[in-house]
């Protein structure tokens, strides 16, 4: 009898420990086990949850936030590095469209972490259609943060607000460089401010009943996120402004010219020079100035605007001519000028 009960014993301890050894990211289910962040950052979100943007109100004092080896100020709407970027440069690795956790697309995804880290990158910023699957999403999230970068992430089109808040949630149990720009809409890295538009523009191509559009007050009221800064402004939003001709980011193959016009006019109208855009794949890796021209890798320019095309693996004829089996893209700030060079996923 003391011997069956030392074998039982010893199978419940070795369940014990598989339970605790199990890796997050193979298995979200596991974060339901954990134990809720205490932190003002997690209770806003939490309040927020069935929410879109949010309503935009601040904590009654800002607090700091510890993302890896960097000090943050957090204010609700609001996160600000304490200090200036270290060299001087932000890099950001920017992706769109990852879409889903498949073993090629996590091939995909450590392809592009692997080239972020050779750049150097500060953050990283996902740019909406992570993943229509929640359970998805959160592998994505905690994936993107396992190398400790902050983890800049908002809502495209693909995406239902409450799966999006919730794999946001899950994800912070285990990682809690991941922040949400649907609600953190302003993040100062030091050297220049991110400021985003979470959602798409257009309801007919919102793919789930509980997705995120705005409309044009919602671009009107973010000319308060605009105030106080003295650094370049980036603009990071899924769907790309208004275009035009084939070149454009927003050159849809069947529908022309599909792009926002509001952005196009809100980027005008604030002498914004940068914008960081996914959404039409097709459009992948067209890069333009404020004027519309062209933009060639790695040639510092006053303006930039980029549509970083999707990160997924699935192949797909771009308008360029070339044929893209996932793409990414570094983008550097120094000063009023930026940078870009682009990632692509080798072609099977």
């Amino acid at each position: 009898m003391r011997t069956i009960t030392m074998f039982l014993c010893f199978f419940v301890l070795l369940g014990q420990g598989a339970l605790q050894a199990a890796d997050p990211i193979d298995d979200p289910e596991v974060l339901e086990s954990y134990p809720k962040p205490t932190t003002a950052y997690y209770k806003y979100l939490q309040a927020r949850r069935l929410e879109c943007t949010g309503d935009g109100n601040v904590l009654d004092a800002p607090v700091e936030m510890k993302i890896g080896k960097q000090t943050f100020t957090y204010s609700g709407p609001a996160l600000t590095l304490k200090g200036k970027d270290p060299d001087g440069v932000v890099t950001l690795g920017v992706m769109g469209a990852v879409k889903d956790f498949g073993a090629e697309s996590k091939k995909a995804l450590k392809f592009y972490m692997d080239q972020f880290e050779k750049d150097k990158v500060d953050a990283i910023l996902l740019l909406g259609d992570i993943a229509a699957s929640e359970f998805e999403l959160t592998q994505i999230l905690l994936f993107c943060a396992k190398r400790g970068w902050p983890v800049l992430a908002l809502i495209g089109n693909s995406e239902g607000r409450a799966a999006f808040n919730r794999a946001m949630l899950a994800a912070l149990k285990a990682a809690d460089n991941i922040i949400n720009m649907d609600f953190v809409r302003r993040v100062d890295l030091g050297g220049a401010v991110l400021v985003s538009l979470p959602g798409y523009l257009d309801r007919r191509f919102v793919h789930q009943t509980s997705g995120c559009t705005y409309k044009r007050r919602d671009i009107k009221r973010m000319r308060k996120l605009l105030k106080g800064i003295d650094s370049p402004i980036v603009f990071v939003s899924h769907g790309p402004p208004k275009g035009s001709g084939n070149k454009a980011l927003d050159y849809a193959a069947e529908g022309g010219n599909v792009g926002d016009q509001l952005i196009t006019d809100f980027l005008r109208d604030n002498k914004i020079a940068f914008g960081l855009f996914s959404h039409i794949i097709e459009a992948g890796g067209q890069t333009v100035d404020s004027q519309g021209k062209a933009v060639a890798e790695n040639k510092w320019v006053d303006s930039l605007n980029i549509n970083v095309g999707s990160a997924n693996p699935l192949s797909w004829q771009l308008n360029s001519g070339k044929l893209s089996c996932g793409m990414a893209a570094t983008v550097r700030i120094k000063e009023s000028k930026a940078s870009y060079k682009l990632l692509n996923y080798p072609c099977k």
